[in-house]
C-alpha cells in the first residue's frame, strides 16, 4: 500500500476532528454520512488497529452499533454479552479482539473510535474521533 500524502490524512482529519466537540452524533445528510464513512475506511486502512467506545442508552443498541463499525472495519467478531439493564459504556479492541462492558451514567452518547499506528508517517491520524451516528454503518452489511 502507497502511504497517504500529508494532506489526504490532514483533509480526512479535520473533517472527522469536526464531531470532537459534541456529545452526541449530529444528523448527516446521505452525502456527509459517506463521506464520514470513507475517512473511517481510509483511517481504518491506514492505521494498525483501533479502539471503538460506544456510549448508548441500552445494551442492544450498544452492540449493534459495535457489530456493524467492525463488519465495515472488516472485523468478524460475535459478541456474547452479559445481560445490562440502562446506559452502557461498551469497548472493543481491534488488535486484542478484548471487550469492556460497563453502566455509564454520563450524557454522551454514540461512537468513538481511536485508530492507533506505529508508522512515523501516519501519526497525524492518530487520534479519537466521534461521537458517530450508531447506525453509519447500519444499512450496509
Amino acid at each position: 500500500m502507497t502511504p497517504p500524502s500529508p494532506d489526504t490524512i490532514a483533509a480526512a482529519r479535520q473533517r472527522l476532528s469536526q464531531f470532537s466537540r459534541l456529545a452526541t452524533p449530529p444528523r448527516l445528510s446521505a452525502a456527509e454520512a459517506a463521506q464520514v464513512r470513507d475517512d473511517i475506511r481510509s483511517f481504518n486502512q491506514w492505521s494498525d488497529y483501533q479502539t471503538l467506545g460506544i456510549c448508548a442508552d441500552t445494551l442492544g443498541e450498544g452492540q449493534q452499533s459495535l457489530e456493524s463499525f467492525l463488519a465495515a472495519l472488516g472485523v468478524s467478531v460475535s459478541l456474547d454479552l452479559p445481560v445490562r439493564d440502562g446506559a452502557i459504556y461498551l469497548k472493543f479492541n481491534t488488535l486484542k479482539g478484548a471487550w469492556y462492558l460497563d453502566d455509564y451514567s454520563g450524557g454522551s452518547r454514540g461512537v468513538l473510535i481511536t485508530f492507533h499506528t506505529s508508522e512515523p508517517e501516519l501519526t497525524e491520524l492518530s487520534g479519537t474521533y466521534g461521537p458517530f451516528p450508531f447506525d453509519l454503518f447500519a444499512d450496509l452489511q
